[in-house]
């Protein structure tokens, strides 16, 4: 499992990496997000979320490992924004932390360590 994270974790900024190129930036990027997503209906919810986002075109919550994966046309949205809607939605995205009342009105198995 931490061998799982540390290569997602060295994918990422790989990307990271490539995205920052002076001749092209692309905007077709793939970003993943840890999340604090504890079941089925998290996972229901913030690909629900994700799907009406302006800009994101794809999104899959692997709730075993918590991690997000967004791919997103960066010239219509940010991984900031992204990361401020999961926020929002009640959940943490990376170093976002969720909006406490958000999280608070989540469903009891949803909450965090409520599996």
């Amino acid at each position: 499992m931490k061998k799982g994270i540390l290569l997602i974790v060295v994918f990422m900024t790989l990307i990271t990496s490539c995205a920052t190129t002076k001749n092209s930036e692309p905007t077709k990027l793939t970003a993943f997000i840890e999340t604090n997503a504890e079941c089925g209906q998290c996972k229901e919810r913030i690909e629900g979320l994700m799907n009406f986002e302006k800009g994101i075109y794809y999104s899959n919550l692997n709730v075993e490992s918590k991690i997000l994966e967004v791919k997103y046309n960066s010239k219509k949205t940010s991984l900031d924004k992204i990361k401020k809607t999961i926020s929002e939605l009640g959940y943490n995205a990376d170093d976002v932390k969720a909006l406490d009342s958000a999280q608070k009105a989540l469903p009891a198995c949803c909450q965090p360590g409520g599996m």
